[in-house]
């Protein structure tokens, strides 16, 4: 299959490798905080701080699901660009990964943030 190749290929840049292993370690973070803490959660969480303080920032528990995937989905499609170009433009390449996975971070620091401000 050619995408296997492609992916095999683009992995083996050491820079787009490091990117890689950079989120799924963020992921893993995000399982493990996820799983020890979720018992513990309220029903109600604060997750919309952009909205002036009142209920409407407080959405269900579930929703702080909402980082983790939107992260995972970012990334599936920034890697899946990245490695469409990664021949062509490896620059270009790098810059996806490696931006796929700051937000990733960026996720994270927002769900460490929230999860340990409500427990």
């Amino acid at each position: 299959m050619e995408t296997t190749g492609e992916i095999k290929l683009m992995l083996k840049d050491k820079v787009i490798s490091w990117f890689t292993k950079g989120f799924i370690i963020s992921i893993i973070i995000f399982l493990t905080i996820g799983i020890l803490k979720w018992q513990r959660l309220p029903p109600q969480i604060p997750l919309f701080y952009s909205l002036p303080r009142s209920p409407d920032q407080l959405t269900p528990s579930i929703f702080i699901l909402i980082l983790p995937i939107l992260s995972i989905i970012f990334f599936a499609v920034n890697f899946a660009v990245a490695c469409h170009f990664y021949q062509k433009e490896k620059l270009a390449s790098i810059i996806l990964v490696a931006t796929a996975t700051i937000v990733s971070f960026l996720s994270l620091i927002t769900f460490i943030k929230i999860v340990f401000l409500i427990i």
